[in-house]
């Protein structure tokens, strides 16, 4: 082989590595984390003392809690809301697992309520409602749909009616980049308003970006943002202050600390610590406390077994 011949053939495999190096980072750049520590050696996080029994839940109704949310208009209250076949109504519990209120949400449907949120939207000083119609077993629904409306306040309770209606404002609707997809995990951040999705039965799960203003007059796409090391994500929150990242399957709760100038993702980059758990029957919501000192659980109803409010708490009981 001459001198020329040598050149060409070196040439040729330079543009065959370039070529493959190019393909391997534009995939790595497509995600802005992908997720890869060992989330079998987690530390527990032992300042939280529980769970704390705050009470049976009285409403009956409530038979598959699948959401849970802390109230912004009735302090020691949490929202909560039954997953598919329920029809489309929010439940307001007292921490003492007390019945407060039902609601009926008008221009919305329950295919398969998975979660909900509170936190800002359009409208300066308003607490709003997410109610994410994600559920999806057999991923087989293109598009899926967050539900946005104003927290209820008590002038929106008539006391002689058993169940309140308020108006369904923002129907959020959308699609994946890369397929249907079940979920049962949605969080927003406090400050940016986006809205985040975890997927359940994949592994590792993905994690997904609605950014605000997320359209309202056309279904969009989501942005597809990194990977979770874990499977099986059945809720989420972030705290109020955004500094807690949340992600719950059925067994475990991991948490992330989010720092104040970070993003999401980045926060998602970090190794996690793993949160006291006692894990229940069919347990599938959990929320922040409004002052970020603890967070609560609720189960579903299973075999007969009542669902119970659970608290876990930064401080004794």
């Amino acid at each position: 082989m001459n001198i020329r011949q040598m050149q060409s053939l070196l040439y040729m495999i330079s543009i065959i590595i370039t070529s493959c190096t190019v393909g391997v980072d534009d995939a790595d750049q497509s995600l802005e984390f992908v997720a890869e520590y060992n989330m079998q050696d987690l530390e527990m996080d032992n300042r939280f003392t529980g769970p704390l029994a705050l009470g049976e839940l009285e409403n009956r109704q409530i038979d598959e809690a699948s959401g849970l949310a802390v109230s912004r208009s009735f302090p020691g209250h949490v929202w909560t809301h039954n997953d598919s076949g329920d029809h489309n109504r929010i439940f307001l519990i007292g921490s003492d697992g007390s019945d407060t209120a039902t609601f009926r949400i008008r221009n919305t449907g329950n295919r398969d309520w998975e979660d909900m949120a509170i936190g800002p939207g359009p409208k300066d000083g308003v607490n709003y409602i997410y109610v994410a119609d994600i559920g999806d077993n057999r991923a087989q629904y293109d598009i899926k749909t967050v539900y946005r409306f104003r927290e209820p306040t008590s002038e929106d309770i008539d006391p002689e009616v058993a169940v309140q209606w308020i108006e369904g404002e923002d129907a959020i609707r959308f699609r994946y980049p890369d397929g249907m997809k079940d979920a049962e995990t949605l969080m927003i951040d406090p400050f940016t308003k986006d809205l985040y999705i975890v997927t359940k039965r994949e592994f590792p799960v993905t994690v997904y970006l609605a950014r605000y203003p997320q359209p309202l007059d056309e279904v969009f796409e989501l942005e597809k943002l990194g990977t979770l090391p874990f499977t099986d994500a059945t809720a989420g929150d972030i705290s109020a202050d955004g500094l807690q990242i949340t992600v719950k399957t059925k067994e475990r709760i991991y948490n992330w600390t989010k720092k104040p100038d970070e993003t999401v993702s980045q926060a998602f980059e970090r190794k996690p610590v793993q949160l006291p758990y006692t894990p229940e029957v069919q347990g599938e919501a959990i929320a922040w406390s409004e002052n970020g000192r603890g967070y609560y659980t609720l189960s579903e109803a299973k075999g007969g077994i009542i669902p119970v409010l659970y608290f876990y708490s930064l401080d004794s009981f």
